[in-house]
């Protein structure tokens, strides 16, 4: 997790502040796999975080639930196996995350993307 301390530090307090938007993972390695981006949202289910995430592939669309925890080791390998980019979207910042082919990460903020949360959805499954 170490290389990927820096977004896990600011996904942990975007969530403590209430200013977490959503992650998306983007610029899949291999576009043959069909997996083009991943997207995490948060929703409250009677009083629990759940972290819904939506696998997009070229002809469907799958969601999965994970916890906090869960979530944290589902985006660190999918970075590492799957995806060179991810945006972490808050409230008070973007943080952009760029994976390179030698698996060196680097980081780059950017102005906020958005000022307000999203709508609460119901979860599909």
């Amino acid at each position: 997790m170490s290389e990927f301390k820096q977004l896990f530090t600011i996904l942990q307090q975007s969530l403590t502040n209430d200013g977490f938007v959503k992650l998306t993972l983007s610029k899949p390695l291999r576009k043959s796999e069909g997996l083009k981006n991943v997207y995490m949202r948060l929703f409250l289910i009677e009083g629990r975080e759940i972290f819904q995430f939506k696998y997009r592939y070229t002809e469907e669309e799958i969601y999965k639930q994970f916890s906090l925890s869960e979530a944290i080791a589902e985006i660190e390998k999918l970075l590492l196996e799957t995806f060179r980019g991810a945006t972490l979207f808050t409230l008070n910042e973007d943080l952009l995350v760029i994976v390179s082919k030698k698996k060196l990460v680097s980081y780059r903020d950017n102005a906020p993307s958005f000022k307000n949360k999203l709508p609460e959805v119901p979860l599909e499954s």
